[in-house]
């Protein structure tokens, strides 16, 4: 009889421990703590900036109004819940992969485990963030079958224009928060072939031709024009209307210049390839068409994926107790 009693409480704690680590649950997947602060540490880096530094910042700064961690949890979770969502719907619906699509899978699998620098490397990554290989195996299973189910929605009712027009004049202004346009004037102080950096003295008579310049324009000449003659951007061929972005894609110090000016105006910066004298300009509907294509697509997936929800009894739960933890 103790035997049993020790079993049965030796069970319970296994399963007060196990749900103890569990972020949430979808359907018969669970997100652990682990897998959770993976997601957050994704979200964190695309959201860290000049004033998001150290845990502290996230603990006390904020963005459009909210507690910046509060923010990145709330994003992390939702990407989470998404992958595990997208898995889960696409088997219940009978969704199989073909053998490409199942290669692919294994190739971005590889890439992974590449970009830790290997197999070791990779376990060992695993290891210290308390994550599964199975974990990452079901994030590229679910980019796939996002796909999928996204494929297939728009066949039977595709996207149309008049319908990306509304999406882009409806979030107008978050979209511009999310997506940046910009050119600039790029003044090398580096050669770009050999990556040699130039001397002082070289390096200090890039940096008074770029205020000249810099000075010229604030006087009302012409950017584009002197773009045309002095930037060494050897993009500026195939950007000349300039460059449409999102955090992260550039380097920081061109970033947050840009983000230090709005439409219309100009700043000036240093980053490790040179001097860059930047114009901000405003986005435009066909500067991001095709991305509001998919974003229209994605609205539409998570409106069928609420009502699958219901027509597969797929249950959603979240441990917010736990989360409020997480830093």
């Amino acid at each position: 009889m103790k035997k049993m009693l020790v079993l049965i409480i030796s069970l319970f704690l296994l399963t007060a421990c196990a749900d103890a680590d569990t972020v949430a649950t979808v359907g018969k997947t669970k997100i652990t703590k682990g897998e959770f602060e993976f997601y957050l540490s994704s979200i964190k880096s695309q959201l860290s900036g000049t004033e998001l530094k150290t845990d502290e910042d996230w603990q006390t700064q904020e963005i459009e109004g909210e507690k910046a961690i509060d923010v990145a949890k709330q994003r992390a979770l939702e990407i989470a819940v998404n992958n595990a969502e997208y898995c889960e719907l696409a088997k219940a619906q009978g969704i199989q992969l073909d053998s490409s699509e199942k290669n692919r899978i294994e190739e971005m699998k590889k890439q992974v485990i590449k970009s830790y620098g290997g197999e070791k490397a990779y376990k060992e990554f695993l290891k210290q963030n308390n994550i599964t290989d199975s974990f990452i195996q079901m994030m590229c299973e679910s980019t796939v079958y996002y796909e999928k189910i996204a494929d297939r929605i728009k066949s039977e009712n595709p996207v149309t224009e008049e319908e990306k027009e509304q999406y882009f004049e409806k979030e107008k202004a978050a979209l511009g928060a999310e997506y940046k346009k910009a050119k600039h004037i790029l003044f090398l102080t580096k050669d770009m072939t050999s990556g040699a950096e130039f001397s002082e003295e070289e390096t200090a008579k890039v940096k008074e031709l770029a205020e000249d310049i810099y000075r010229q324009i604030e006087d009302g000449a012409d950017f584009d024009a002197l773009m045309r003659e002095y930037s060494e951007d050897p993009g500026l061929e195939t950007n000349p209307g300039g460059y449409v972005f999102t955090a992260g894609q550039m380097v920081s110090e061109f970033e947050q210049a840009v983000d230090s000016v709005s439409a219309g105006e100009i700043t000036l910066c240093k980053s490790d390839y040179g001097y860059h004298i930047i114009k901000r300009l405003s986005i435009e509907y066909g500067d991001i068409a095709d991305n509001i294509d998919e974003l229209v697509l994605k609205e539409r997936v998570q409106k069928e994926i609420k009502q699958w929800e219901k027509d597969y009894n797929l249950a959603v739960t979240t441990n917010e107790n736990l989360i409020k933890t997480i830093k």
